[in-house]
Formats: structure tokens, C-alpha cells, sequence
């Protein structure tokens, strides 16, 4: 159990400075915890092959520890005596209390060297590879006021839930405080290391297990149940709400509803769901309100987002009998994406590519859980609106909405994301034979069900939202949206003022107006990760502790296979083409050999007419 990590490789640029930690085993997934501990660090929670492991970045170093004082030595130089008491009454040894001590002030922050180091690190051994984490949304951890005093306990500790490959599922609590250097030398460690294995409470952690599942499981949620009555709030404990699910026939998605006063070793679940369609994300609703707070937002894989309450309750029966089968939640609202277009069209997940509608990357919670902003595989996203609180909301018999349509859900706000193109190379331009190529048998085959670009795969993405606070401490907090598709990352540093310029009361200006105005109103693309070769598993944003109204407000991690990688951002650049766009990218249609068929030849002399003189160029003149 070493207390630093390896010294990162640090690469500087114009734009950025990333800090890659390599690591000798396995990353699976991550998590930046909302809250700082109490001496001022960030805590980045990894998971392993054994377990997770716990990072406390920056913040007050723990105080230099004194030497003994020489107080108690006699005078005159006299030798100490020793008696040694033999008794058969002694008791178990006293058990450990951790009391870390920490630097009055921290560092002071330094330009030129702007990003923290590593103050602690704490291995919890939970005996089962760790697949997914989920934590708390930052609401509930910053929730103050008389009706949240129950919550107090959550601000002196953290709590995650941790799906294993066990097919179990692994609720934690643990002191947010780092542990001291003490704690992790003590000397019962070196005669059983097992001692500090978690669940045994040596480092003052609690752990829930959770079954249910014949899978492991693909996802996870967790929030805290907000609709305990107000004069017993103060009294009562939190219980938690643990959400998971597998891909057992066409989905199964389980609830537990876990209360940390009386742990248990294999808790089942409260609900159990069967879905329709195999889910790809879920996540609870951030919101504090005891109406929106038990919704959970599930994205399916074919072009779906659905909301599940599971706190209304509905209850089904067998087929002609009056006999209760079960009694679950109900389903609120169904959201639909887009049809694909075979003729021009990106995706590259499923069999059948250009067929059906668009698949889904990614789908979260936006403004405080009243929006949904999804990513589709085709660089398409856009937000739903629906409780109409983005700007131009229409208003309707049940007040304000923002979603319309039926088989199609309109967006509020959209745009597209250029996966298409790659940073270009140095040196000069490479010499290629001719890419007219004749249409066979073979290559029609090829086009019409392996899409445009067959030997790619899947393409791989994630949304990460969070919260920071306004520069300006009288205004509201601010939403910092990072999209990840493919090699690209883009990121939109104030949601909320980006939607109010880009509304579609603007619509009619023209689209290089859309990235203009103030920083915030503006899409930033970020320098892409350099990873050694490794694939990109997952991206976190880490709010910054010092920054400016010109800086971007959050930090990138970026997960690869053996490393995590920290972007520090620099100030806010204006892109020099915008990569997110109204229009759709334009796609050429190539054959299996990256050579154009029929039909790219038709769409490359089409654009020739057009004027456009570059092939797949994405954005009109």
C-alpha cells in the first residue's frame, strides 16, 4: 500500500498540460467525487482488479510530525528504569483512532506550476474486480437548511456504490478525510495484511453487499431518498436508493433501498424491472424536490430514453386470476431520437448500419434533472426540454413544455460533433492512388450493411456534467457539459448561457454567429489525450480551485487502460472552425477498401457543383 503514486509524465503544449499516471494493473472505471475532504483535496475514486483505490489530490499537507520531547528524562543524566508489569488481566489492545493533522494554510498556488500533487492514496480490497462506480450527485452532498440536517452525516464521509464482477453490487461509506501516514504504517498490517482488506472497518468503512443479478452489472446509480417527513428529519438516518442493471434476457434493472443503521451482508432488491429493450445508461435525478428525485433516466440502445419512477407505484396481476404478482414503479415518459438517414449517416453500432434510429451514446440529467442532453453515434446531440425551463419554452394547458412530437421527440437545442476529422499529420501530404472505384457485387453488399467505414467498430462516448460554482458568488451555480465521441473532445463551459445564445430564437441568424459573444456562450474543443497507444474508457471533469471568468471552469481526466491522464486547461480559445454545428456532417460512401462506390461518386460530384472542392468537407462556406 504505497501513499504516492508514480511521478507523472507531464507534456506541456499551447493549449494544455496533461499529467499521465501510469499504472502496473488495470483501470475499469471513474469517478471524481462531488465534494472536497476537509483539508481541501479532490478525491478520485478508480476501479480495479481487486477493488478501488481512493486518490486525494492537493489540498493541506498533513503536519510533519514532531520529535518525542526529552522532557520526561531525569536529571542529571540518571538512567531510566524499566519495570515490566506481568498481569494476566491485561485487555485487548486499544483500537486505533485516526486523528490526521493537517497544515493551517495550503500551499501557495504557483502559475507556472499550477497542478497539485498527490497527498494520499488507500487501496480498499474488496476480493471482485470493480466494472462501474457510481457516486452522490453534488445536490444532495451541498444540501443545507434545516430540512436536509439528516444529510450532515454525508459531508464528513463518502459513499459509492461499486459494481462487481461477482454479479454482486457494493455500497461503501468511508471517512472523506485522508488517512494519515500513521494509520497506513500500523504494525497489526504487517502481521495480517487481510486486516486491512475492506469491510472490517480498520479504515472506518462500512460495506453493503447487494444481489439479485445472474450478470454483472453494466450500470449504476445512487441517490438518497428525499421525501422523509420534516419533523423527523433532524432524527433520521439517510437511506439510500441503488439502482443497477444487467443485460439477464433483454435487461433486468433492480432497486435497493439500503439504511446504513442496520447493514446487511446480501440485501435483496425492493423492485425488480424487467426491460423491453437492453439499457446503456442510467442515473438518477439530481433534483432535491421530492417530486423529481425519484425519477431515473434510462437510455436504451435503440434510440430511446425512458423515465421510471419508482416511488409511484403500479401494481400487475397474472392473466385472468385477481392474484398480485407484483407491485413496481411507473413509467412516466418515453423520448425518441431520430430516424437514420442509409444515405448519409455515421453510425457505427449494430448490424444493420443506416437502419432504425439513431443509437444512443449517452443521456444525463441537465439543468437541475428538468432537461435530458443526449449524444446519438453519429455526432448528433441535443437537449430535451422537458419541463420548459430553457429560454423560448412554449407554454401549453399544464404550463410550460419544451418536448413535442410522438414517434420523434423534438429537441430544444441541437447540434452535431465532427468525429470525422483527425488531427493532420506532419510532413508532407501523402500521394494516394485514385479512390473512384467500380461498384461489384461484392462492394454493394459491403456498403449496405457495414456502413460507410465496416473495419472501425463501434464508436465510443460519454457526456460528463457538473456542477461549479458561478465566479460571481450571488449568482447560481453553473452546468460544464464535456462531450466525448470517438478521438474528440468538446466541451461547453456554462450550459445555461450557451442555450440562451443558441436558442432557436436565434435560428435564423447565421451559424458563425452561434460562436461568438462571451467564452461561456461557446463550444472549446480540447487537445486530445495522449494515452500511449491505450483506448479511452472514460472521462470525469474535476472543478478547478483557482481559476477566471477566461479559464474553462474544470479539469479533464481521462481513463485509458493502465493510466489516467489529467488535462489542466488553459484559457478558453475560439475555435478556428466550430466542430458543433446545425447541420449534419456530410458522409462520403466508400466501399470495404476505403475507395468511393457509385454513390460517392454521385455525392463528390454533386458537392463539385455546389462548390464544395473538398471531399467530406463538413461545415458550408
Amino acid at each position: 500500500m504505497s501513499s504516492k503514486l508514480s511521478k507523472p509524465r507531464i507534456v506541456k503544449n499551447q493549449k494544455n498540460t496533461q499529467l499521465s499516471y501510469e499504472l502496473p494493473h488495470r483501470i475499469y472505471a471513474a469517478k471524481c467525487y462531488p465534494v472536497a475532504s476537509s483539508n481541501g483535496s479532490t478525491v478520485i475514486i478508480y476501479a480495479t482488479d481487486t477493488g478501488v483505490k481512493i486518490i486525494w489530490r492537493g489540498g493541506k499537507q498533513f503536519k510533519t510530525p514532531t520529535a518525542p520531547s526529552t522532557a520526561s528524562q531525569k536529571a542529571n543524566g540518571a538512567a531510566d528504569t524499566v519495570m515490566i508489569l506481568d498481569s494476566d488481566d491485561e485487555g485487548p489492545p486499544a483500537k486505533f483512532e485516526d486523528k490526521p493533522e493537517f497544515e493551517l494554510d495550503e500551499e501557495a498556488f504557483d502559475p507556472s506550476h499550477p497542478f497539485p500533487g498527490i497527498l494520499q492514496t488507500l487501496d480498499l480490497h474488496l476480493g471482485t474486480t470493480v466494472l462501474q462506480i457510481a457516486v452522490l450527485p453534488s445536490s444532495v452532498l451541498e444540501a443545507e437548511g434545516d430540512s436536509w440536517k439528516h444529510l450532515e452525516t454525508l459531508k464528513k464521509e463518502m459513499v459509492f456504490a461499486a459494481a462487481c464482477a461477482d454479479n454482486s453490487v457494493k455500497l461503501v461509506t468511508l471517512p472523506l478525510t485522508p488517512p494519515s501516514p500513521e494509520s497506513k504504517s500500523r504494525s497489526e498490517f504487517r502481521e495480517s495484511f487481510v486486516d486491512a482488506h475492506a469491510g472490517r472497518g480498520k479504515w472506518g468503512e462500512t460495506v453493503t453487499t447487494l444481489s439479485g443479478h445472474q450478470k454483472p452489472s453494466e450500470g449504476v446509480s445512487l441517490t438518497v431518498e428525499t421525501n422523509t417527513p420534516a419533523k423527523d428529519r433532524p432524527k433520521s438516518e439517510p437511506q439510500f436508493i441503488v439502482a443497477s442493471y444487467s443485460s439477464e434476457i433483454n435487461g433486468l434493472l433492480n432497486l435497493y433501498r439500503i439504511s446504513l443503521k442496520s447493514p446487511q451482508v446480501d440485501l435483496p432488491p425492493f423492485q425488480k424491472v424487467f426491460l423491453s429493450t437492453p439499457a446503456r445508461r442510467i442515473s438518477f435525478n439530481p433534483s432535491l424536490s421530492p417530486h423529481r428525485s425519484p425519477h431515473l433516466l434510462i437510455a436504451d440502445t435503440k434510440g430511446a430514453c425512458r423515465i421510471y419512477d419508482y416511488k409511484t407505484l403500479s401494481t400487475t396481476s397474472e392473466e385472468g386470476t385477481e392474484r398480485l404478482v407484483a407491485e413496481n414503479g411507473t413509467w412516466l415518459l418515453s423520448l425518441y431520437t431520430h430516424f437514420q438517414n442509409p444515405k448519409n449517416s455515421q453510425s457505427r453500432i449494430g448490424a444493420y448500419n443506416g437502419f432504425g434510429r439513431k443509437p444512443i451514446i449517452d443521456a444525463q440529467w441537465a439543468s437541475g434533472g428538468k432537461a435530458i442532453i443526449v449524444l446519438l453515434s453519429d455526432g448528433e446531440w441535443g437537449i430535451w426540454d422537458i419541463e420548459g425551463a430553457g429560454p423560448g419554452a412554449s407554454k401549453g394547458l399544464l404550463g410550460p413544455q419544451g418536448v413535442k412530437g410522438g414517434s420523434v421527440s423534438q429537441y430544444s437545442l441541437t447540434g452535431y460533433i465532427d468525429i470525422a476529422s483527425k488531427p493532420r499529420q506532419p510532413g508532407p501530404p501523402q500521394i494516394t492512388g485514385s479512390k473512384f472505384a467500380p461498384m461489384t457485387p461484392s462492394t454493394r453488399k459491403t456498403v449496405g450493411f457495414l456502413g460507410n467505414n465496416p473495419l472501425s467498430g463501434p464508436v465510443q462516448g460519454q457526456i460528463s456534467i457538473v456542477e461549479v460554482q458561478s465566479s460571481n458568488p450571488t449568482n447560481p451555480s453553473e452546468e460544464s457539459v464535456i462531450f466525448w465521441l470517438g478521438e474528440t473532445f468538446t466541451q461547453i463551459s456554462n450550459l445555461s448561457k450557451y442555450w440562451s445564445t443558441n436558442s432557436r430564437t436565434g435560428a435564423s441568424k447565421s451559424s458563425s454567429n452561434l460562436f461568438n459573444g462571451s467564452a461561456s456562450s461557446r463550444a472549446v474543443r480540447i487537445e486530445v489525450a495522449n494515452l500511449q497507444g491505450e483506448r479511452c474508457l472514460a472521462i470525469e471533469q474535476i472543478p478547478k480551485s483557482h481559476s477566471t471568468t477566461a479559464d474553462l471552469p474544470t479539469n479533464l481526466l481521462v481513463l485509458g487502460e493502465h493510466r489516467f491522464t489529467i488535462i489542466e486547461t488553459g484559457k478558453q480559445t475560439k475555435l478556428s472552425k466550430p466542430r458543433v454545428t446545425t447541420e449534419p456532417p456530410t458522409v462520403v460512401s466508400q466501399n470495404g477498401n476505403g475507395n468511393l462506390d457509385v454513390i460517392g461518386i454521385n455525392q463528390a460530384l454533386s458537392r463539385m457543383e455546389k462548390g464544395q472542392t473538398k471531399r467530406g468537407k463538413l461545415f458550408q462556406p
